[in-house]
């Protein structure tokens, strides 16, 4: 698998050729809003579904730059558990 994962100090290093046949990205939304991510990642794997899991312990305004730099983004789905909001 670890030829597999991209971590974030090698965002730099990232080749769209080494992400052509990616069909999945497993991240945290904070680095779905990483400068890198939009302007490289995701020109490259366009953004269609999102599932957010712990959707609960999530802000309202960190959903935004999502909603706003990803225009491919279709559809959305929220996991969480209402008895862990504040």
């Amino acid at each position: 698998m670890e030829p597999h994962i991209i971590q974030s100090d090698r965002f730099s290093k990232t080749k769209r050729s080494d992400l052509k046949d990616i069909e999945v990205v497993l991240c945290t939304l904070s680095m779905l809003s990483n400068n890198h991510v939009v302007k490289t990642i995701a020109k490259v794997i366009p953004l269609c579904t999102l599932v957010v899991d712990e959707a609960s312990q999530i802000e309202i305004g960190q959903y935004l730059p999502v909603f706003s730099e990803y225009p491919t983004l279709r559809k959305v789905c929220f996991i969480g558990d209402d008895k862990q909001c504040e």
